[in-house]
């Protein structure tokens, strides 16, 4: 026996002899033995005597009882019965109880009537709520059958019979087996059987009924959290009273639950265990924590299988707080402890739950059951507040459940009786349920800045589903609570309801309801007023609807003349500050008012109408209500005076009556015709007549008009059959009437289109006569009768003056067109007031399609421009939108259809397989959606693959992965892929309908992506889009038509996409030609905008077909109406007409016309006289003043002038002045053309980034100053920097494309009768003045686009700084923005080091000095007037100081030369050209601009014929290139001067144009033949070069690099001054640029080592240790100095250099090396390629010495480390654990382990990855698994991190880089291994598995850590290492994956950006 037992067994008996020694004293009949024995209670005490008296003999224990109930009694009575005898109540009643069941009783008659008395009328048992009256009854039944012969006393089994049959209760009492139970103690509960016997002894061997068992599950689930070991020796001893052998038996300390468990499972489980949980209803019933609820949940779990039902909890109680208590810790607690069945009603409100809700369990507040028992229990005064609490824990975690709940629990009540079970269930909760609706309104339909609900659209969306009155009525009662509020608080409110309104499934219905709801027309009002302010809604037609009720326009129209009343004062215009009511608004609703009947007008108006009104009638108060709006707001008298006067007919405006006169005006008009045709009547005549008709107020002559028009136009279709004298006749009249300006609106414009229609037809040959011939001979006799009024419409001349045989058989007529357009123009420039669309004339002189654009129509478009359009004053609308474009579109509604979802579980289990479907499980994914989904659910998962995944913006990429899940479903999925396509084209028909579609970029994106999906799924798969159900062709007409081809010619274009992988539908399908010919004729158009052209070019890329080769036919568009261009979002407005503004003011037109982009540009508006004369003509420009900042290079006056002199007469018409008009207004056309995609997408992107970012770093800064500030930093920046990289390449070309319009328009031909020299000339003019002003182009464009970012990031951002100046203003604290903590999915900042992560109090300083450094620096204007400088790569080179001064020094008296005087003129006109040439040269090589050296230029290039020109205009060398004299001192003052400005100017290049740096260098080089001192002074300038940055010293590099070469420095100057700056090693800086810069030298052979003696002498000492230099500085540089000088030495050995220091005069391009040498030597090359060979060789050795059974070890330590990761990932003890098991293993301690483990373990890996491959679509390439690759990564970097010995920080971090030295190197030399061996085996490597590894590697290492800040170089060195030893050269198999390695972002940036570029060396 231990000792532990041994003292537990002397702790017994200890405690049993002092039992013994109580019973004795008792037992002796002693009184004092009784007092003592009173401490006890009366039970424990009657338990002692009892087992005394079983084993000894003695007194009764019913004696001792009632003894102990008498003194109970006396106490009792002495106190009066008062509550301060409690304890002795209580006592009383527990000895009763015991005594009760004792044979004999043991009290007399008296006493048992002095204690029943008592326990009628003592206040503690009504006050505790005891139940007394079973007691009382036994207690009279023993008195009935008392033996008055028996004293009390009997001895009848006292020993014999076991103790529980004596104290067995006979009344049955529930009660009394767990007080039992607890006397008896933890004892009890030792083991299943134990607590099995000690029931039966307690029970007296009954079974025990559901009541029992309910207080029994109960009284033991109050011991969960009961110690009881300190009872465990007294209860042993009790036990072992009561069952003989059970005290004796060890156990465990306290109550074992698992006991009780297994015997109500085994004894109990037949018992009605619903009954059992319905007797929990007991007092004392209480549930203290959620320990003992899960207690009492798992006990009943146990017997019944199940958990409780909740009906059991929520029927009615009467022991009310117990079973709130229980309802308490079900609301907590989580689904695995307890769990109950919703209904689906109640399921659908569950899920309106936000995702991550934590605290409350969703469905508990969805319980109809639970709510409805809430509600009764808050009606309880004392439990109130618990309730209360209860449902805020409700409002705080699932509002929206709780929303749901509580209104589908009111009208469930609401269609109940009002009773239920007694209870009232209508009143119950009626305090709570308000005070809920209180907070849960405003909280939804209420805009609130503070509180968001998550997921408060779809508990909308359930609630409306619900009940749609409770939601209109909610949105009522939100308005109504704003009445006390600001206006614009008022006004959010109505724009939040809005929403509501619009996010519901039926927004229609929703908004119908709020709109025409009659609680209250105020709100109606409001509400609509809003709607028209947005474009929700069409305001006067919904007014007059209102109003034409009769029922109640008269409460209505009081209604909205009081809202008007109180409102009008406020009101602001449209878009302007947000307010009620709008003046547009308030024009509307007075006209209407205005227009009211009479009878309306004179009813009464009472106060309570509208108090603040005086009228006594409607019609005062409207009145009164307009003379108040007038006052305050005066621009409405415009609006109101307007009225009336609008009457007459349809005809008498222009527009023909529609078919269906009466037949009297259809006879009579027919008499008119025919009396025309007769001769009868001349056309003059009828004209006249016309005239009358049209003006007179006779409505019948109106329709005789209008129907004579009709049917004219009707009868064109048969023009083509009439004979010649009626078709002369017909033409004449035609042209009359537009003439006479009897057409107008939309008759004009067709006639206009008839007629050009017509003389487009060609005309018939001589002698014959066609159809298409009599058209054109209508065109022409019309055209001859309105050639007056052609100059109206300058585009509709360019159009005709383009028909090709009408330019060759009718030239004069073109003459006389072509002059009125110039006449027209010239009117255009001189009319000071211009052509104001405000102030029309009499009749519209030019619809919009005619009277803008300009007069020089493009070849392109000279014959599928579009016909006149409808104007703009046109009342209907003859282009529509959606007729005949298919089911689609036409029949669809925007509703979405209701499918039938799946249950909860399948739905959830869908989603997630979706969102983890990959390509390497689409075939597992597939095979488990069959089994998962019932066919019935796929309109479900089609609306959500369609809306969640395909649509999405960042979905496109995953097309091709659903549609390989479409094709492994196979037959099982084809009704999934129909479903599919109805919800693809429902959402096209909604997106297509959308009024926002043309705006909105994101209904854009979905509708490409819709159009992506649709070709895959269609076209792709030889499947066709029926026109039943989409016409595409029509849709693409009708989107030119209407505006929409932003829209629509992408979504077209990408469906088509799908048909290159199609066999039916490739070229030259018919159906797809026809729309390709459709495109190409749109893509014709003059005007469309850059990005729809595009789309058009990449769909004829992708379809693998030129765009040139496409089938144009005219008339397609031809016979369509033509779009209004202005304000169209598909057209960039080029206008040909602008007025020239008063001083002051400037009008534009177009996008640049705003104030917005005005201010962008940065010009002047005004242009005076002289700025115009200077810098050209300006009046075709729309950018004010643009010609005094454009460029015109002089020298192209020169290029010019040599053009002409050979007699060409097209050049001799283009001059500089043609050029100086020309090029500004091709400028401006090219700005206007790109600037609004440029300037929309740049912003876009940068604003969205923007706001991302700051809202994360600022989400703890209060200040928005600060964040608003931060912001507009940010965003100007981005937006700038994107513009200028957008749009520098389509800028460049488009204003190439339209100043080679201009000049060849200017020279009077086109490009097809012009030369090959001329086109040539006109081409270099393009290229030199696009390349000059491109930069003024782009600087516009940037400014631009930052401007308009920093006002669209303010909008952006208002939301956050509004929230912050409120939080300040309201409360005084600072803000903090906890939203960005929420979100689980988000990665920042979570992810984000502790240093970078938002903390309170703000942005730190230094890091806002990040957001500072994004101030940009303001590009600098060119000033008017100002040359051609030379700024980046495209400028022109200026002279240094001597441009200032261009003097002319005479030569001295020695020159013999017979040159001219030298001028420093001459130099600079030669340095304007080379830079020209250069700029042509560059532009013409385009993106190859890089490779192009001036050594590759041949002898007669241009630039070098310029460079040779240079000795001939130096005054001292000859002919032959040697200098004669030298200079004089001011000649030489002027050349060193220029010189220096060329100098200067080759460090504001940059490296992307080698050919510029090399074209200075040579001028200088052949100025300082001439001057000698050039050397010296470049020595000199060379030394201030700037040197700050790294860009900076590459330049330098190259530089001194092109001047060594060139003879302009000396070598040994240089190495003195670069090995000064060295400082003897101890500057890195200048140690990394001297080493870069003599290695280049030698390698290139531009010097030798012997150039360098003081450089190759540091260099040495550097690499030997022997330096000054520090130890960091020789660990970073000591091998690439090797490596440099071995390569040296190697460079050396194959060839003898050329001699440098000869040969000076010669070129430099002779002395260029252009054979592409290798870096490393050749020894270097063949110790590389032989390393592979040796690693094999040394792996193999090492893999000779392991032990037999070592990969079986290593396998199994690797198993127990995935077992790790997948069932404990994440748990660093565990991982501890297994490291220190590696370690006691030797690995990490000594090396030839660590080396075995490493190598066994990699390839063990690699061969795990290579067996799991799985072949996929292309069996060439199978698919592998890299899960045992990704954990096998993870086991490597814990040994990285913690593998190791520990000690001092430093001794840590250098064991660390040593652990990954190894890891890494045994990987590399067990990779080459591999390859190797499989090389010899004949088979192919797989790069793959080892590519993951290291990726896996360079990413988990290289994450920020604190802990490895120190090391952070050490670690990319090591990794360095790794690469450099399996570059290509060793492993050429690995060439792919090394690249993608060594550029990965965590590499080689890293060792870039390294502090001090200690990094560069490594790289």
């Amino acid at each position: 026996m231990s000792e532990e037992e041994k003292g537990q067994v002397h702790q017994n008996n200890h405690n049993n002899s002092d039992i013994t020694k109580q019973t004795a004293e008792a037992s002796s009949g002693k009184e004092s033995s009784v007092q003592r024995l009173s401490n006890r209670t009366a039970r424990v005490g009657a338990f002692v005597l009892q087992a005394y008296q079983g084993r000894k003999g003695g007194v009764s224990p019913s004696k001792v009882l009632a003894s102990w109930t008498t003194k109970l009694v006396r106490s009792i009575e002495k106190d009066n019965r008062s509550l301060s005898s409690s304890k002795e109540a209580l006592d009383l009643f527990e000895a009763v109880s015991l005594a009760i069941t004792l044979k004999p009783l043991g009290l007399d008659q008296n006493l048992i009537d002095q204690v029943v008395d008592i326990l009628l009328h003592h206040p503690t048992y009504s006050k505790r709520q005891i139940e007394t009256q079973g007691v009382i009854d036994q207690l009279r039944g023993s008195r009935s059958r008392m033996d008055p012969n028996r004293n009390g006393e009997s001895s009848v089994g006292l020993v014999g019979s076991g103790m529980a049959n004596r104290l067995a209760p006979s009344d049955g009492s529930e009660a009394r087996i767990t007080n039992l139970l607890q006397d008896v103690g933890p004892a009890c509960t030792r083991n299943a059987n134990t607590f099995r016997e000690t029931l039966a002894e307690v029970s007296n061997g009954s079974s025990l009924n559901e009541g029992t068992l309910a207080r029994l599950i109960f009284f033991f689930s109050d011991k969960a959290n009961s110690d009881g070991s300190s009872l465990m020796g007294v209860s042993s001893a009790l036990l072992g009273s009561l069952i003989p052998g059970r005290g004796n038996e060890a156990s465990a300390d306290g109550w074992n639950l698992g006991a009780v468990a297994e015997v109500l499972e085994q004894d109990y489980s037949l018992r009605d265990w619903n009954a059992v949980a319905q007797h929990w209803d007991f007092p004392g019933f209480y549930m203290k924590d959620a320990d003992q609820f899960q207690a009492l949940v798992d006990l009943f779990r146990a017997g019944a299988k199940r958990s409780p039902p909740l009906s059991a909890f929520t029927a009615t109680w009467r022991n009310t707080s117990g079973q709130l208590s229980v309802i308490e810790n079900i609301a907590t607690a989580p689904g695995n402890v307890y769990s109950f069945q919703l209904s689906d009603e109640e399921k659908a409100d569950a899920s309106t739950a936000a995702q991550g809700v934590t605290g409350i369990n969703p469905g508990f507040f969805a319980s109809i059951d639970v709510l409805q028992r809430l509600l009764f229990l808050s009606d309880v005064p004392s439990l109130y507040r618990r309730v209360r609490d209860l449902f805020v824990k409700g409002l705080l975690g699932c509002p929206e459940v709780l929303l749901c709940s509580l209104v589908r629990l009111q009208l469930l009540v609401a269609n109940k009786p009002a009773q239920l079970g007694g209870e009232n269930v209508a009143s119950a909760g009626m305090q709570i349920k308000t005070e809920l609706m209180r907070e849960l309104i405003p909280l939804f339909f209420r805009p609130n800045g503070q509180h968001r609900v998550q997921n408060g659209a779809v508990a909308l969306r359930r609630l409306y589903a619900i009940s749609p009155n409770t939601v209109t009525a909610a949105c009522f009662e939100a308005w109504r609570s704003t009445v006390n509020d600001s206006p614009q608080m008022r006004r959010a409110t109505l724009r939040h309801i809005i929403i509501i309104a619009r996010l519901l499934p039926s927004p229609a219905d929703a908004i119908a309801s709020l709109l025409n709801g009659n609680k209250d027309p105020e709100f109606s009002i409001a509400i609509a007023f809003v709607m028209a302010d947005n474009d929700y809604l069409q305001l006067k037609p919904w007014l007059v609807e209102k109003l034409s009720n009769k029922a109640s326009v008269g409460a209505f129209a009081t209604a909205l003349v009081s809202y008007l009343a109180k409102t009008h004062s406020t009101a602001a215009p449209r878009g302007g500050e947000a307010t009620l009511v709008s003046v547009e608004n308030i024009a509307i609703s007075l006209q209407i008012l205005q227009a009211l009947d009479s009878s309306i007008l004179n009813q009464s108006f009472s106060k309570s109408d509208g108090p603040q009104m005086s009228g006594s009638t409607l019609g005062d108060n409207v009145k009164a209500l307009m003379e108040a709006c007038l006052s305050s707001h005066p621009s409405l008298r415009g609006s109101l005076s307007n009225q009336g006067g609008n009457g007459g007919s349809s005809s008498a405006r222009g527009t023909p009556t529609p078919p269906g006169a009466s037949d009297d005006v259809e006879e009579m008009a027919t008499a008119y015709f025919q009396k025309i045709y007769t001769s009868e009547q001349s056309i003059g005549e009828v004209i006249e007549m016309l005239k009358r008709f049209k003006t007179s107020g006779n409505a019948k002559e109106n329709e005789i008009f209008a129907c004579m028009v009709h049917n004219l136009f009707d009868e064109y279709r048969f023009f083509a059959r009439y004979p010649e004298k009626e078709l002369r006749i017909t033409g004449i009249l035609f042209g009359t009437l537009i003439q006479e300006q009897l057409v107008s609106s939309i008759t004009l414009g067709i006639a206009l289109r008839y007629v050009l229609e017509a003389l487009r037809k060609p005309p018939s040959p001589p002698g014959s006569s066609s159809s298409s011939g009599k058209m054109f001979e209508f065109g022409m006799f019309a055209l001859e009768q309105f050639k007056g009024r052609l100059h109206e419409w300058p585009q509709y001349c360019s159009h005709i003056v383009q028909i090709p045989h009408l330019k060759e058989g009718y030239a004069d007529l073109v003459a006389e067109i072509e002059a009125a357009m110039v006449e027209n123009q010239n009117r255009a420039s001189g009319n000071a007031s211009g052509i104001s669309a405000a102030t029309p004339s009499k009749e519209p002189s030019a619809s919009p399609g005619f009277g803008s654009g300009s007069s020089v129509a493009s070849k392109s478009s000279a014959s599928e421009l579009p016909a006149p359009v409808v104007p703009l004053d046109a009342e209907p609308r003859v282009a529509e939108f959606g007729p005949g474009l298919g089911r689609a579109v036409t029949e669809g509604k925007d509703e979405e259809k209701e499918e039938e979802t799946p249950p909860g579980n399948v739905l959830d289990r869908v989603q997630f397989l979706i969102n983890n479907l990959a390509p390497s499980n689409v075939e597992s994914k597939a095979q488990e959606l069959k089994e998962l989904m019932d066919p019935k659910y796929f309109g479900w998962l089609a609306h959500f693959l369609v809306v969640k995944r395909i649509t999405g913006i960042k979905q496109a990429n995953f097309h091709s992965l659903y549609l390989t899940l479409l094709d492994q479903l196979g037959d099982y999925g084809q009704g999934l892929v129909e479903k599919i396509l109805e919800s693809v084209y429902h959402n096209i028909g909604k997106l297509l309908r959308s009024p926002k579609i043309t705006t909105s970029s994101s209904e854009r994106s979905y509708l490409k992506n819709l159009g992506i999906w649709l070709g895959q799924i269609t076209l792709a798969r030889n499947r066709p889009i029926l026109q039943i159900i989409l016409d595409c062709k029509e849709l693409l007409l009708q989107g030119y038509e209407t505006g929409k081809l932003i829209a629509v010619a992408p979504f077209l274009a990408k469906t088509l996409e799908g048909a290159k992988n199609s066999v039916v539908f490739r070229p030259p399908n018919p159906w797809l030609m026809g729309l390709l010919g459709v495109f190409r004729s749109v893509y014709d158009v003059e005007g469309l905008k850059m990005n729809i052209k595009f789309e058009v070019e990449v769909l004829c890329k992708n379809l693998g077909i030129r765009l040139e080769d496409i089938p144009l036919k005219p008339t397609v568009l031809a016979k369509r109406i033509a779009p209004v261009k202005e304000k169209n979002p598909d057209f960039n407005i080029k206008a040909s007409q602008k007025a020239v503004p008063p001083p002051g003011q400037t009008k534009a037109a177009g996008i640049l016309a705003s104030p917005d982009t005005k201010a962008a540009l940065g010009m002047a508006s005004a242009t005076s006289t002289s700025d115009r004369a200077a810098g050209g003509d300006d009046q075709d420009t729309v950018i004010p003043n643009l010609a005094a900042y454009v460029t015109v290079n002089p020298s192209l006056a020169q290029l010019l002038q040599q053009a002409a002199q050979g007699g060409n007469t097209v050049l001799s018409s283009l001059t500089n002045a043609s050029l100086k008009r020309s090029v500004p207004v091709a400028v401006d056309r090219a700005i206007r053309e790109i600037i609004q995609p440029v300037v929309e997408r740049s912003v876009t992107i940068a604003c969205v980034t923007t706001k991302e970012i700051v809202t994360k770093d600022f989400a703890m800064e209060s200040d928005e100053a600060k964040m608003r500030k931060a912001g507009q930093l940010m965003v100007a920046n981005l937006a700038g920097s994107l513009a200028l990289v957008t749009c520098r390449e389509p800028l460049r070309s488009s204003v190439s494309t339209h100043l080679r319009q201009l000049l060849i328009s200017s020279a009077g031909g086109n490009s097809d009768n012009l030369t090959e020299q001329e086109q040539n000339v006109i081409e270099q003019c393009v290229q030199i003045c696009a390349t000059d002003n491109l930069e003024l182009g782009c600087m516009l464009i940037e400014k631009a686009a930052t401007e308009k970012a920093v006002r669209d990031v303010d909008e952006a951002l208002g939301q956050a700084l509004s929230a912050r100046r409120k939080h300040r203003e309201q409360t005084g604290q600072p803000f903090y923005d906890m939203s960005i903590f929420g979100n689980v999915n988000q990665r920042y900042p979570a992810a984000l080091p502790e240093q970078l992560r938002p903390k309170p109090g703000g942005l730190r300083n230094e890091h806002f000095q990040l957001y500072e450094g994004f101030q940009r620096l303001p590009r600098q204007t060119p000033g008017p007037g100002s040359v051609s400088s030379m700024t980046g790569s495209q400028g022109g080179i200026t002279p240094g100081r001597a441009s200032a001064s261009p003097a002319t020094v005479s030569g001295d008296g020695d020159s013999t030369s017979g040159k001219p005087q030298f001028g420093i003129e001459a130099l600079s006109a030669i340095a304007s050209k080379l830079d020209s040439a250069v700029t042509q040269l560059l532009t013409a090589a385009g993106p190859r601009a890089p490779e192009v050296k001036l050594p590759m230029l041949p002898p007669d290039h241009q630039i070098r014929q310029l460079l040779g020109a240079v000795m001939q205009v130096l005054p001292n060398v000859n002919q032959n290139g040697v200098m004669t004299h030298n200079l004089s001192a001011s000649e030489q003052d002027v050349l060193l001067g220029f010189s220096q400005g060329i100098f200067k100017r080759l460090y504001e290049l940059n490296l992307s144009e080698p050919l510029r740096l090399e074209t200075l260098v040579a001028l200088l080089e052949n100025i300082d033949v001439a001057c000698p001192k050039l050397g010296k002074d470049i020595g000199t300038w060379a030394t201030y070069a700037p040197t700050n940055t790294e860009q900076q010293r590459r330049l330098h590099r190259t530089v001194l690099l092109l001047l060594i070469r060139s003879r302009l420095l000396s070598a040994s100057d240089l190495d003195g001054f670069l090995a000064a700056r060295t400082d003897s090693g101890r500057n890195p800086i200048w140690v990394e640029f001297s080493l870069l810069f003599v290695r280049t030298a030698f390698m290139e052979r531009i010097a030798t080592p012997s150039d360098f003696p003081k450089l190759m002498d540091l260099m040495t000492r550097i690499a030997e240790g022997r330096s000054q230099a520090s130890q960091q500085i020789i660990q970073a540089y000591r091998k690439p100095i090797v490596r440099m000088l071995e390569e040296t030495r190697g460079a050396a050995t194959q060839a003898t250099m050329p001699d440098l220091q000869s040969g000076k005069g010669k070129g430099a391009e002779e002395n260029v090396d252009t054979e592409v040498q290798s870096i490393l030597s050749p020894a270097s090359l063949s110790r590389m390629t032989a390393a592979s060979r040796k690693v094999y060789e040394a792996t193999e050795g090492f893999a000779r010495n392991d032990p037999p059974t070592a990969k079986q070890q290593v396998t199994s330590l690797l198993d127990n480390w995935i077992r790790i990761q997948n069932e404990a990932a994440g748990n660093d003890k565990i991982t501890a654990q297994y490291l220190q098991y590696l370690l006691q293993m030797g690995v990490g301690k000594v090396e030839e382990h660590t080396e075995r483990f490493l190598r066994v373990s990699v390839l063990v890996v690699m061969e795990a990855a290579m067996k799991s491959a799985t072949i996929g679509t292309n069996a060439s390439r199978p698919a592998l698994n890299y899960a045992v690759v990704d954990i096998y990564t993870k086991l490597l970097v814990s040994m990285f991190k913690h593998l190791n010995a520990g000690g001092t920080t430093e001794q840590v971090e250098a064991q660390r880089l040593n652990m990954l030295n190894k890891i890494l190197g045994v990987a590399t030399r067990s990779m080459i291994w591999d390859a190797e061996r499989t090389r010899k085996s004949g088979a192919q490597w797989d790069q793959r598995p080892w590519f993951r590894l290291f990726l896996n590697l360079v990413i988990d290492v290289n994450k920020p850590d604190p802990a490895m800040e120190n090391i952070k170089l050490g670690i990319l060195s090591v990794f360095g290492a790794a690469f450099h030893v399996s570059q290509p050269l060793v492993l050429p198999a690995f060439a792919f994956s090394w690249f993608e390695l060594v550029s990965h972002r965590h590499f080689l940036p890293n060792l870039l950006l390294s502090e001090g570029q200690k990094g560069w060396n490594t790289a």
